[in-house]
């Protein structure tokens, strides 16, 4: 978390932009490129996780227009391992039983946040904000399935049996649905955001900060298409396959969206340079912490940043009016399985 400490004019505007990857069976890039990869490891969990902020803030109000995106995984390690073994043009595990399990969220929005800083005496202040959203595309559905394979070679002979079930939302088909008499217009989606903060002092050296994004948030999609897909396998039967898909247009889909809270509790002793911090990103599957350190110089802040559970390093630097922050994992992009970075510029006036 890179929260700037300097004390706000009255008017100021900014600009900011935040990004948090996570994949934990494959690198973030193969995540986002079909997990075409050689190294596949154990985990339930990938997300990406983006936002753009302009705002200007007078006095006790920020106006300012936010664009989101969020892409949201979460899987059974079964499910993990059999998708990367068909993009990877593998042969799938034989004579075991597969428990296939996925939930998966993506939303691309815009739109317009308004929000008012309540004093709460001279340390504390507490932040809500409401966006008007736009949203852009959307994906939301799940998928369950159990199964038997066998020892045989070819991939219909291996699969014993299979059943299992689809139900998804979207606005641009993923599996065919144009042979199922999707017409290809989506309406946009309207929705809202609200958010809140908290922000404060605890005695001289401590403070606390924390931020829930997108912690009350729908989507409306007017005639969103959806796709209920069953399905069922028997090596024996006859035919082996049934597919049954049902198509709907007809009418509005209520989309949750993810939520994120980010925290952090600070020491900063008032006669010290430096000054240290725990801090969290958590959304609904996972919570990620991190340790960090910081030195204060004229007129730059430098920061490192430890994240044990993904063995991330990480380094800042605050000026009162651009900074940054970049962590990793591994050095080489393409490997890392973490990946989070935030950068702002801002005036005042």
């Amino acid at each position: 978390m890179l929260c700037p400490t300097w004390v706000y004019a009255e008017q100021s505007v900014r600009l900011s932009v935040n990004a948090e990857l996570y994949s934990e069976p494959v690198s973030v890039h193969a995540f986002l490129d079909d997990w075409e990869t050689s190294n596949l490891k154990k985990g339930k969990n990938a997300f990406a996780s983006g936002k753009m902020k302009l705002e200007t803030q007078k006095d006790n109000w920020t106006l300012g227009w936010v664009w989101s995106y969020d892409y949201q995984l979460n899987f059974s390690e079964d499910m993990a391992k059999l998708y990367y073994q068909i993009e990877n043009d593998q042969l799938i595990d034989g004579n075991r039983r597969y428990d296939l399990e996925l939930d998966a969220q993506h939303v691309d929005t815009v739109g317009t946040r308004f929000a008012y800083d309540w004093n709460m005496g001279s340390n504390w202040k507490v932040t809500t904000g409401v966006t008007a959203l736009i949203g852009r595309h959307y994906v939301d559905g799940n998928f369950k399935a159990t199964g038997q394979t066998t020892n045989m070679t070819e991939l219909m002979d291996r699969v014993d049996w299979l059943n299992g079930y689809l139900d998804y939302s979207y606005d641009q088909p993923a599996l065919k649905e144009d042979e199922l008499g999707w017409n290809g217009k989506t309406d946009k989606g309207y929705g809202y955001s609200f958010d809140l903060g908290l922000a404060g002092k605890i005695g001289q050296n401590w403070s606390v900060n924390l931020q829930l994004e997108d912690v009350l948030a729908h989507l409306y999609w007017d005639n969103a298409p959806f796709t209920r897909y069953t399905l069922s396998y028997d090596q024996d039967g006859r035919p082996r396959m049934n597919i049954a898909g049902q198509l709907s247009t007809t009418k509005e889909y209520k989309q949750k969206l993810p939520y994120k809270i980010t925290s952090e509790i600070r020491y900063e002793p008032e006669t010290q340079p430096w000054s240290l911090s725990l801090s969290s990103f958590s959304n609904e599957y996972l919570t990620l912490a991190q340790l960090n350190g910081f030195w204060q110089t004229e007129p730059v802040k430098y920061g490192i940043h430890i994240e044990p559970q993904t063995q991330s390093l990480g380094f800042s630097a605050q000026h009162k009016n651009i900074g940054f922050k970049y962590m990793a994992d591994d050095l080489a992009t393409n490997d890392a399985h973490r990946f989070s970075t935030y950068l702002y510029a801002q005036y005042f006036w």
